[in-house]
């Protein structure tokens, strides 16, 4: 049997399945990103998931487990998360694998195949896969970086446009006009205020997205204009990864709710992707990220004999 494990800095999922990937049990616990929270709370988290599963089939014999977990920046994190797992007694035989969760992402949304996997949700980025196994990623440094193509980085240019706006740098549109009635600005204090408390509220800012895309399917030429930004900014990450690998299969999975919304963002990324090149093929991720945890499990096992 694989065990899969689908770690973020808000929840882990976990999945129990059979040598034919036939899922046999699920479940979901809190966070084990190993930078957001101590590594001892990661692996409780994992541990909890994988408890909750061997309730449900308790002579699960486990052969291989994948964790994809945020912010494994490479095998020295791998092998420190690994030393930790191969504590659980139920997988003190089992093949264990640890690398970032952009691998079992991609591993989902293109149910193994070779490809491109984009993330598209509170942040973004993009992973290919080509059919000699080379690999490249492309973004997902920190919405410290900017992270333009996300939900983040329409919040945070949908925010600078307040002030522009106030000032008469930009115009003001019905999107500045709700911005600013939303977060109760009346003067220039109130505006530094606001820039001052969600200067480092990620999630806060990420949420002013879907006020951008509302505006832009209205045609609001500030939002227009952000979410032109942020698709030359995802088509970007695309054209670095087929520059760098030999795809041969064309395929873009899309994961995260902003990404596949029906807004002016993914039309506007699926329109510069097909004049970029028209034979790529754009579409929803096939899987859950958790199920390419245990697709990659069952690689690893492959491969291990």
């Amino acid at each position: 049997m694989f065990f899969g494990i689908d770690g973020g800095g808000t929840k882990t999922k976990a999945m129990l399945t059979d040598e034919n990937l036939n899922v046999l049990a699920e479940s979901v616990s809190g966070p084990s990103s190993i930078r957001t929270v101590p590594i001892e709370e990661s692996i409780a988290n994992i541990t909890s998931c994988l408890n909750d599963c061997l309730e449900e089939k308790p002579d699960a014999d486990i052969k291989s487990v994948f964790a994809g977990l945020g912010d494994v920046a490479g095998a020295e994190d791998g092998r420190m998360v690994a030393s930790h797992l191969c504590k659980i007694p139920a997988l003190k035989d089992a093949t264990i694998t640890v690398k970032n969760d952009v691998y079992n992402a991609h591993a989902g949304a293109l149910d193994g195949e070779s490809g491109i996997a984009i993330i598209i949700g509170t942040g973004s980025v993009a992973f290919g896969v080509d059919e000699k196994g080379m690999s490249h990623r492309a973004g997902g440094y920190s919405y410290k970086e900017g992270d333009y193509s996300s939900a983040y980085g329409l919040g945070k240019q949908a925010l600078s446009l307040i002030g522009k706006a106030m000032d008469n740098r930009a115009p003001s549109t019905p999107l500045t006009d709700e911005l600013i009635e939303k977060l109760n600005i009346r003067s220039f204090p109130d505006a530094v205020k606001v820039y001052d408390t969600y200067h480092t509220k990620r999630t806060e800012v990420a949420k002013l997205a879907k006020i951008v895309t509302k505006h832009a399917a209205n045609g609001d030429t500030n939002a227009l204009g952000i979410i032109d930004y942020a698709t030359d900014e995802l088509a970007l990450m695309i054209k670095a990864i087929d520059r760098t690998l030999n795809l041969k299969n064309k395929a873009i999975g899309i994961i995260g709710s902003l990404g596949n919304a029906d807004t002016p963002l993914k039309k506007s990324f699926i329109k510069k992707i097909k004049a970029y090149n028209a034979s790529y093929r754009i579409f929803k991720a096939k899987k859950d990220p958790v199920h390419g945890s245990c697709v990659l499990a069952r690689q690893a096992l492959n491969t291990k004999q």
